[in-house]
């Protein structure tokens, strides 16, 4: 029913106020040219910004850039007239959990045009091929297989307590169809040798936790693609800051992606603090009550380990702080993910949290943006889908963009100002956003 809104309101004439405007009436389609005129390109391919480009999108790629002068306007096209704005990628959020369709609007209106849902099951299969055939209106869709963790059977996990049950579970998820193998915390050694020589015949990379019993040091010995929480090195490894020179060292030589993940860790102290304050946020509005209610129980300040938690996550924070710096520093791929929507964690916004995170770590503007834009294309390219055309802003490239009134390399938070983005082709406006989320949250009143 909240997709249908969605596409109620894309089906109809809207007007565009504000200071971005379009020749003429409703969004465009991803068939439809549309031209960004004038505008300054931040391409994400280096730290650079391209004055005054034209930018000509159709069929839902860019199919041609460049200074005014040098570029034809499609008879037709679209007009953005966009100078003195700033056009750049849309932005990834590689470790989500989509608890509820209506999240998806919620992570186009904060700019995020590609997420990795990281515990998957077969609703998100089957979302994944609705979104790319533009039957549900999203952000580009990946997903792992759901969590594959020692012990019983319970929910989703899939239970792997010896090398043959992992050999079978990895290709059972190759079948079904999903994008990669995630790892929890409790697989021991021998399983987990299996499991990631499985995954790699079958061409899975493993991305999640870093297996308690397995340690860090036998992660990266085994190459796991993608580690999905810095803390994981804290909790997993040692509390030793003097470690952490070697750890960036060995995380480069492995290759491993890595997922800072700074704002969970904060969230979950600032849960502590102001609970009520956490979950008043106006973004709310936006989750469903289901989710609200989950909330409210997998908070937490409803351990039973509350005080030794909190202990830890204080340890915790600047020790990933130094250690995000240190891989950065290494040479290290990092990637944005944030773990919405588990509790506070609020679908879209948190990316601009930790993208403020990552800056205050350390990282520029531009290494900062780099995680949330071409590291994850270069992830995708390398583990997932060779042919992947999204994280910079080229000709040839998909057209998942954002329109931003500043130049975020100077500002990272310009990053969450969007004055409208464009998923596969299709503009739409920060109001016309607005409007669909704005249905959203009266539907949950009635």
């Amino acid at each position: 029913m909240l997709l249908g809104v969605c596409f109620l309101l894309l089906s109809i004439a809207l007007p565009l106020p504000g200071c971005v405007h379009g020749s003429g009436s409703g969004p465009a389609g991803s068939d439809e040219a549309v031209a960004f005129i004038g505008v300054n390109v931040v391409p994400m391919d280096s730290e650079r910004v391209l004055p005054e480009q034209t930018v000509v999108v159709r069929d839902g790629l860019i199919s041609a850039m460049g200074p005014a002068s040098a570029i034809t306007v499609p008879a037709g096209a679209r007009r953005i007239e966009a100078k003195g704005r700033y056009l750049m990628p849309g932005l990834s959020d590689f470790h989500i959990h989509l608890h509820s369709d209506e999240q998806l609007l919620s992570y186009l209106a904060h700019g995020v045009t590609t997420v990795f849902e990281l515990n998957g099951t077969p609703r998100h299969l089957k979302l994944r091929e609705q979104i790319a055939r533009r039957e549900v209106l999203g952000p580009r869709l990946y997903t792992s297989s759901p969590l594959m963790d020692g012990g019983p059977e319970g929910g989703i996990v899939v239970s792997v307590n010896s090398p043959e049950q992992a050999r079978q579970a990895v290709v059972r998820q190759k079948r079904a169809g999903y994008d990669a193998i995630k790892v929890y915390d409790n697989v021991a050694p021998g399983v987990y040798e299996q499991l990631v020589a499985t995954a790699r015949e079958q061409k899975l990379p493993v991305m999640g936790h870093v297996p308690r019993t397995v340690g860090v040091d036998a992660v990266l010995r085994a190459r796991q693609a993608f580690i999905s929480h810095g803390i994981e090195y804290f909790l997993a490894g040692s509390r030793d800051e003097s470690r952490i020179a070697g750890f960036a060292l060995g995380t480069k030589a492995a290759g491993t992606t890595v997922v800072p993940d700074l704002s969970h860790v904060h969230t979950s102290l600032r849960m502590m603090e102001d609970l009520e304050g956490v979950f008043s946020d106006p973004e709310a509005r936006y989750l469903s009550p289901k989710v609200m209610s989950d909330w409210r129980y997998s908070n937490p300040t409803r351990r039973v380990d509350v005080r030794q938690f909190s202990e830890r996550q204080r340890a915790a924070y600047p020790y990933v702080r130094h250690l995000t710096l240190s891989l950065q520093r290494a040479g290290v791929r990092l990637v944005l993910g944030t773990n919405a929507s588990d509790a506070g964690l609020f679908p879209g916004k948190t990316v601009h949290l930790e993208l403020a995170e990552l800056v205050q770590a350390g990282l520029s503007p531009y290494e900062a943006l780099a995680t949330s834009t071409r590291n994850p294309a270069a992830f995708i390219e390398e583990h997932v889908e060779p042919a992947a055309r999204f994280g910079t802003v080229a000709v040839g490239q998909h057209a998942d963009l954002l329109l931003l009134p500043g130049n975020p390399l100077e500002d990272v938070g310009q990053a969450g100002q969007a004055l409208g983005v464009m998923v596969r082709g299709q503009w739409l406006t920060r109001e016309q956003l607005q409007r669909m989320r704005d249905k959203v949250a009266e539907s949950f009143k009635q």
